[in-house]
């Protein structure tokens, strides 16, 4: 005899399957599991990429890491994200809850910076030539790499709150014109033409 019992998941897209067609089921139920751990469902055929960062502290709050590049880390393409420290007595961690997370603990309200150093698995600082009158081209380089990955930012309906496909067929324009401005902010604030 075989055992027949489902988990919570099979049973959920059992039950979604009844109402919607298999696509929409699936997004029902990679939804909730983002909703409910904080992760995205990541399937073998997306061309997803682990993107590096390094933490950036600029003021020492606890007086033990110092200040500049404390840690570094990589943010995996399901949302989590695992941090090794740098210095004399080094250390890794892991979040569930991703970026989130490690801004939450380790950012100490804005003294710490999470520095990406890749934007969807592309290195941001490619050597670049120098530009006319020797000035670098590297700054728009950067800004272009960052508003590419801000474009590909999954952005919430403003109907059912989703970043999945839905079924609402809203209008996401707004929200996506938000994303891109928080990316660009760094670089319209600073009046150089660099990050702030």
């Amino acid at each position: 005899m075989t055992d027949n019992t489902m988990t919570a998941v099979e049973a959920l897209l059992a039950f979604a399957r009844r109402a919607v067609d298999a696509e929409a089921a699936q997004a029902l139920v990679d939804e909730a599991t983002r909703e409910l751990t904080g992760r995205t469902v990541v399937r073998p055929d997306q061309p997803l990429k682990p993107l590096r960062f390094v933490l950036r502290r600029r003021r020492d709050v606890s007086g033990i890491s110092g200040l500049g590049d404390v840690a570094d880390g990589v943010l995996w393409p399901d949302g989590t994200a695992n941090v090794r420290w740098r210095g004399e007595h080094p250390s890794a961690v892991f979040w569930d809850r991703g970026r989130v997370s490690v801004e939450f603990i380790h950012g100490h309200q804005g003294a710490t910076e999470v520095e990406f150093i890749d934007h969807d698995g592309e290195p941001v600082a490619v050597p670049t030539p120098a530009g006319v009158g020797g000035t670098s081209t590297a700054a728009p380089l950067v800004v272009r790499r960052v508003l590419e990955h801000a474009l590909k930012k999954p952005v919430p309906c403003p109907k059912c709150t989703r970043t999945a496909t839905c079924r609402c067929i809203a209008d996401r324009t707004e929200a996506r014109v938000d994303v891109v401005l928080g990316a660009l902010a760094p670089w319209l604030n600073s009046g150089t033409g660099e990050a702030a």
